[in-house]
């Protein structure tokens, strides 16, 4: 069949009729105003594309394109289509089409669309890709221009849309859309949801005179409407210039008619019409389920809907969603207090969650506080907001983290509707002096009692018998479901109490340097009190890093063995297996295999559980060793830190020489205790999060055996595939044998993909309402890139960017530009002058090591991985807190 009219079409016609003709029919047959006309099915575009004996090899030279190559997308699209251009129609094609339009109405004009089956779908609109045509009039006509449409399938932006959606080109058709044709008076576009701020209750209209041409093809500038679907008020009224109207012309074709002055600043619609083509919208939205973008016309006092399709570029409401009448809530993104805002696998987001001890509904396991979106975590902080005591400072404590926080903060926080949860939402006081008591009365302990320089000690016993009695119940519970059962509890119960024990140790250092800042003012130097946080010994990642040169150390003087340690045509892990074969390589193995013993854990990205650890994948580790073998000399690396050490004492005896010597005879006695807590205690940061992948670690091997078991069953592909699973999803898989998961699998990693292509916000509403960052004015030179100085000094170096530790390695003295860093990404830093980051904040794990290897180091750096390029000369000041590109 070639030819359906829109009342037997449903949106589940779209292999037959695409995006555009199955909306039209279900909009339809639901009852919406849409003008009546009928679909040239897929079928006729198979018969045409099938009369061409040329058409495989026309697809042939569409796949060997590269990705991205606008020379050749250009030069083959032309020859597509001009082969296409010179075929005749099938008979039996064009017959149908006649029948179907005289059915319709001979003597009216048409609007001829393309509809591919790639187009107006949930995850990629392909909105424009291909030809429209208005007030098509007569049967030659008609046929000429369904033609272009089945042409226009090529054109170069759908051939470049499709390369970067990763869709094949013999896979999408494209059927043709012969409608009604309306005369309207008015035109244009409607948003169910703000598309610029994503707020979900905002409908946003866009109007000009005339046909819709005008506006979607950027001619006009058209009316503004904002529409609260809450209570159908107007909020916003922007009157256009609309210079142009595009008319229709009798005989068919449309002119471009200059408008007066005064039919340019009329309003396109009154208040009533507004109001009723926004609730249009809202029953349209409400049939699909999710935001729609709408075109429709004014004719004769009457609405048409012309076509709808989904909103795609609006980031998702994270889910689970609070109850409506709690108010608005706010999110954090989780990512970017973690500096990891990629994607993370199922499991990942399910142990996570797990961890998190608050927020659980009893006898469940999904975190309320910890929902996702789009593969990211975000944390619900709205009853630490609306706390009368909490809320007014959280947003600027948070600047710790990430600068850029405060000020969307801030403004969903003014919103009318925060806080309408009332005392139901808010967390209570009791509760707060339950948890933050014994917290404080630790830290008060730590700062002016207990010894500091026990305090690394004390936390590194806290953390072993943790860890030891965690690993040693998993082990307990039979292989298979009952240990997947006690990994689920002892995870999720695990956390709360680490924090308690351990946090008071890292929030005293906090504070010492918080207090010592206050206290020594115009006394000490500024430069020592930062110098106060160099070469701290203890902390895990710096001893991390001084282990890895230790196994570069073993390599720089056996030429044959950095040879085949560069060796590209093996994977990292053979290149490790056959290095045994060479003379010398002892030493080197053997450290490498202490190193992995202690560190094989950890990795990129390592918050993902789901990402391979260097134990599984070592080649972003085997880069890193060899590009500390070109720099530097045998033991240079721990030369390099004890002078930070050196430098970070002899910095503690000047602050407390400039106190003594302005005879504050009274503070002395502080300030040396606080000094001390400051050089002992900071060091202790990273502990709980390397506790926190060790953990997960163990739980990756027992979570590893569950999957090898599906995989000997035939339920689950590959090993690998269990991490595209929740936690969840996977004990429901081995309690249930019949279960095949492999569709889940499918779905999860297909979602994987598509949400690698969405940059997360850093704050998000529960209305989908995304507040914009920025920085107040910074003295920074012309066109510098402004961010959040965190590591003061100044270089001009060479910069490279980098966005997988695994594919690359920095050379000695270049500046590392990277989207996040966490201690997986810190073996770099030893070759690093500066450091650049699009996320985080002065306590984020890059910005620590940065200091305390005395790099100068600017984060927040807003897409920084785009504006600078690799090789480009730039200067970082890491006090003003910008970046100067050079050239």
């Amino acid at each position: 069949m070639y030819t359906l009219p829109f009342n037997q079409l449903h949106a589940t016609d779209l292999p037959r009729v695409g995006g555009k003709g199955a909306n039209l029919g279900e909009m339809t047959q639901a009852g919406f105003p849409v003008p009546a006309g009928f679909c040239v099915t897929t079928a006729a575009f198979h018969a045409f594309m099938a009369s061409n004996p040329q058409t495989e090899a026309l697809y042939q030279q569409l796949d060997q394109i590269p990705v991205g190559d606008v020379v050749q997308v250009r030069q083959v699209g032309h020859a597509v289509r001009q082969a296409l251009a010179q075929l005749a129609i099938p008979t039996a094609v064009a017959q149908e089409v006649e029948q179907a339009w005289r059915t319709t109405g001979a003597d009216k004009a048409y609007a001829v669309r393309s509809s591919a089956t790639a187009e107006d779908l949930p995850t990629a609109s392909f909105a424009g890709q291909q030809d429209t045509y208005l007030n098509i009039r007569g049967e030659a006509e008609l046929l000429a221009k369904m033609r272009d449409c089945w042409v226009s399938l090529f054109t170069d932006r759908a051939i470049l849309y499709r390369q970067q959606n990763q869709f094949d080109h013999r896979l999408v058709a494209l059927s043709v859309v012969v409608q009604e044709m309306v005369q309207p008076q008015v035109s244009g576009i409607l948003f169910t949801a703000d598309p610029i701020t994503g707020q979900r209750h905002t409908v946003a209209i866009d109007a000009s005179l005339g046909l819709g041409e005008a506006l979607v093809a950027g001619l006009v500038t058209a009316d503004l409407y904002h529409v609260d679907k809450r209570d159908w008020r107007i909020t916003q009224q922007k009157i256009g210039a609309k210079e142009i109207a595009i008319r229709s012309l009798p005989g068919g074709g449309t002119e471009q008619v200059a408008l007066s002055a005064a039919e340019s600043a009329q309003p396109a619609l009154n208040e009533e019409q507004i109001v009723a083509l926004a609730q249009w919208g809202g029953k349209i939205e409400a049939h699909y389920g999710r935001p729609q973008d709408i075109e429709w016309a004014l004719a004769e006092g009457q609405f048409y809907i012309v076509q709808s399709r989904p909103i795609t570029s609006l980031f998702p409401v994270p889910h689970p969603t609070p109850p409506t009448a709690d108010g608005l809530h706010i999110y954090l993104s989780f990512g970017h207090m973690q500096v990891m805002t990629d994607p993370i696998h199922p499991m990942g987001r399910s142990i996570l969650g797990l961890l998190m001890p608050f927020g659980r509904p009893a006898g469940t396991w999904t975190n309320l506080y910890m929902p996702s979106a789009a593969g990211r975590i975000f944390a619900d902080l709205t009853p630490l907001l609306q706390h009368p005591l909490l809320g007014p400072r959280l947003p600027r404590f948070l600047t710790v983290a990430d600068p850029l926080l405060t000020k969307p903060l801030m403004e969903l926080m003014a919103r009318p509707n925060f806080g309408q949860g009332g005392q139901n939402g808010r967390v209570q006081n009791r509760t707060l002096l339950r948890f933050f008591g014994p917290l404080l009365g630790r830290v008060w302990l730590n700062l002016f009692l207990w010894r500091p320089e026990t305090g690394r000690a004390r936390v590194e016993v806290i953390l072993h018998e943790a860890l030891s009695a965690f690993q040693r119940d998993v082990e307990a519970a039979a292989p298979g479901l009952p240990r997947l059962l006690v990994l689920r509890e002892r995870v999720a119960h695990i956390f709360l109490g680490l924090v308690l024990q351990v946090a008071p140790f890292i929030g005293a250092g906090m504070a010492a340097q918080q207090l010592l800042a206050r206290l020594v003012a115009g006394t000490a130097d500024p430069a020592d009190l930062a110098a106060l946080g160099r070469g701290l010994q203890g902390n895990v990642t710096t001893e991390m890093d001084m282990a890895v040169g230790d196994v570069a150390d073993t390599v720089r003087n056996v030429p044959a063995l950095i040879a085949h340690l560069q060796r590209r045509d093996l994977p990292s892990a053979e290149i490790i297996r056959t290095a045994a074969a060479i003379p010398g390589s002892a030493p080197f193995l053997a450290a490498w295999a202490t190193f992995l013993a202690n560190y094989g854990m950890r990795g990129p990205s390592e918050i993902d559980l789901g990402r391979p650890r260097w134990a599984e994948e070592p080649s972003s580790l085997l880069q890193v060793v060899v590009g500390n073998v070109q720099q530097g000399h045998q033991g240079g690396h721990r030369e390099h830190h004890a002078r930070l050490v050196a430098e970070g004492n002899a910095a503690a005896e000047r602050v407390i020489a400039a106190v003594r010597g302005a005879g504050q005879w009274l503070r002395l006695p502080l300030v040396r205790r606080l000094v001390r807590v400051a050089r002992n205690l900071p060091a202790v940061r990273e502990h709980p999060k390397f506790t926190l992948i060790r953990l997960m670690w163990l739980a990756k091997q027992t979570i590893g055996q569950a999957a090898d078991g599906l995989v000997a069953e035939g339920r689950l592909a590959a090993r690998e595939d269990v991490w595209f699973l929740s936690l969840d999803e996977l004990i429901a898989a081995v309690a249930q044998p019949a279960q095949d998961v492999r569709h889940v699998v499918d779905t999860h990693k297909e979602e994987m993909a598509r949400w690698a292509r969405i940059t997360p916000p850093r704050v998000i509403s529960s209305e989908g309402e995304i507040p914009t960052v920025g920085y107040a004015a910074v003295d920074a030179p012309a066109g510098a890139l402004i961010g959040s100085p965190v590591s003061a000094g100044v270089v001009e170096g060479i910069a490279h960017v980098i966005t997988d530790p695994y594919s690359e390695v920095l050379s000695p003295g270049e500046i590392l530009i990277a989207p996040f860093t966490d201690p997986g990404w810190t073996p770099l830093f030893i070759n690093a002058a500066g450091l650049v980051m699009e996320v985080g904040g002065l306590m984020t794990h890059g910005s620590v090591v940065a200091r305390e290897y005395g790099i100068p180091a600017v984060v927040g750096v807003l897409e920084a991985t785009h504006k600078i390029r690799t090789g480009q000369r730039i200067r970082l000041d890491g006090a003003a807190g910008f970046v100067e590109l050079l050239d």
